[in-house]
């Protein structure tokens, strides 16, 4: 379509004028300041409906089926910002499925059983579909209520265009400040985390900013802290060697080195804790400009280490030292007692040194997980620690049945405690199975992983409670253990990469189903 200020033949000099004067308006709208997206638009809606011939004009979002006015400059008790209607209920629908202007000049003659029609009742109607960063946003839209119009000229219909593309570069630039606020909230979010202390500071060490986790700490002023070297502040300069080491991070950060280091803070009401930290160099051009200090409490983790490094001891001395008094005495009775009498013997013998086995290698455990994590799985033969298992859980009931079924070939991932796990879920068969139990151990192979099923023909245990029994702490209705046992055995087949379930078992009972990889 041509300008119609193109001089162009044919073209009418009073429409010309008409569509100048309208120009300027729109110039004069646009420079107009206005805080909110409402305030800057309101003025340019109001040029268009003096010069397209509308009592009113508005701006609408759609997504789905949702239509919004978000903006709109006249007849305020019919269409005003905020009212939300169903698209299929409104004359934008038509405007979307359109490539260009859409003009409706008597839609109680062309639309009179439209639903949008029945809705508002808007006499005439002419939109453009809006887009913002190649995407369909609304609608711009102009509409009188109760009068027809006979016509939409060629200059207005160029007006409506320069309208649209100004309304769209706006909401563009919303946008933008939308989601620059967003990040900037979310950046602020991240920095003020409750949970880390954070500085940012120069190459030199200087410390620029803290969030607000750090400054309460030691109740400190921002701009009191500001502008320091950041290990002559209260973080640091408590203590001379803590102050030292937080210099030489920082010294070895400036040279593009990220530095990690535990360290012990005091708090401005004498509180001590500890945290780690990271002093990390931010480059650009790969030159240091920055670094920032983040440091994460972890005082209950090192109280937990220091009560696993008590319990380790308990473990070492107290335990050991009296199990390794009742294997001698066993030891002695065996050999000094005859028949049933020495076979009890050699069972307490037998059981105490698998206890003295088990404690030394939860300490192990304690030890290691302590350090690094649990211990580092290999490849088992299971067949052989079936057996053993089995073995002992037959000890502790003479009339009890155990039917194994393993092939010798099976090999899983875990580790040398894999032996405490399958006996734990043998001997608590026995034990809460009622004399004379059944019990079957079976294996199925299924896609990477091997399925070790323990059956019996107990009491079984109630669906409600299968899951809870391998929590720390939790046993039976029926039991009078610690509850530690189940879970260390969920604890163990966890670290192999396994999983342990119960289901309903065909013998009657429970069935304990382990699942452990296959490497």
């Amino acid at each position: 379509m041509d300008d119609p200020l193109d001089g162009t033949e044919g073209s009418d000099s009073e429409e010309r004028d008409r569509y100048l004067a309208a120009m300027q308006d729109l110039t004069a709208a646009m420079a107009a300041s206005g805080t909110t997206f409402q305030e800057r638009v309101e003025p340019v809606l109001a040029v268009g409906r003096e010069h397209l011939g509308f009592p009113n004009g508005h701006i609408t979002v759609v997504s789905g089926d949702e239509h919004k006015v978000v903006a709109s400059s006249g007849l305020a008790s019919t269409i005003a910002a905020g009212v939300e209607r169903p698209l299929s209920k409104t004359y934008c629908k038509h405007t979307l499925n359109d490539s260009g202007i859409h003009i409706i000049t008597n839609a109680s003659e062309s639309m009179a059983a439209d639903p949008a029609y029945k809705e508002a009742g808007l006499e005439a109607y002419v939109g453009t579909t809006l887009r913002a960063n190649g995407s369909e946003y609304g609608t711009l839209c102009f509409v009188n209520d109760d009068e027809a119009i006979s016509e939409f000229s060629d200059w207005q219909q160029t007006l409506l265009k320069h309208l649209t593309q100004w309304v769209e570069a706006e909401i563009e630039r919303e946008i933008a400040v939308d989601s620059q606020e967003e990040s900037q909230r979310l950046l602020e979010a991240t920095f003020n985390s409750p949970e880390t202390f954070i500085g940012i500071l120069e190459a030199d060490g200087t410390l620029i900013r803290a969030n607000e986790t750090a400054l309460g700490f030691i109740e400190g002023d921002a701009e009191g802290i500001s502008g320091n070297a950041i290990w002559e502040t209260p973080w640091w300069n408590h203590d001379a060697a803590t102050a030292h080491r937080c210099r030489d991070a920082v010294e070895r950060a400036s040279e593009g080195e990220m530095v990690r280091f535990e360290a012990e803070h005091v708090s401005a009401d004498g509180q001590r804790i500890s945290t780690s930290v990271v002093a990390r160099p931010v480059t650009v051009d790969g030159s240091v400009q920055k670094i920032i200090v983040e440091g994460t409490d972890i005082t209950d983790l090192k109280r937990r280490e220091e009560q696993m490094e008590f319990f380790n001891s308990i473990l070492r001395h107290d335990i050991l030292n009296g199990m390794t008094v009742i294997e001698a005495r066993a030891e002695t009775l065996a050999d000094a007692l005859d028949g049933t009498q020495a076979t009890y013997a050699e069972t307490i013998l037998d059981w105490s040194q698998d206890i003295v086995d088990l404690t030394q290698k939860v300490r192990s455990v304690l030890s290691t997980m302590s350090d690094d994590g649990l211990t580092e799985a290999e490849t088992i033969a299971l067949g052989p620690v079936v057996e053993g298992a089995t073995k002992k859980a037959a000890s502790m009931d003479e009339d009890c049945t155990l039917r194994t079924d393993i092939h010798g070939d099976i090999e899983v991932v875990a580790d040398d405690l894999l032996d405490d796990v399958v006996g734990n879920i043998l001997t608590n068969a026995v034990e809460h199975g009622g004399p004379g139990t059944t019990i079957e151990v079976t294996t199925e192979r299924v896609g990477p992983m091997v399925h070790l099923h323990i059956a019996d023909d107990g009491p079984g245990i109630p669906p409600a409670e299968r899951d809870a029994i391998f929590e720390k702490g939790e046993r039976g209705t029926e039991s009078t253990g610690t509850g530690f046992g189940l879970y260390f055995v969920s604890v163990m087949v966890d670290s192999y990469g396994g999983n342990i379930w119960v289901e309903e078992s065909d013998l009657g009972g429970s069935e304990f189903v382990v699942a452990l990889p296959v490497k």
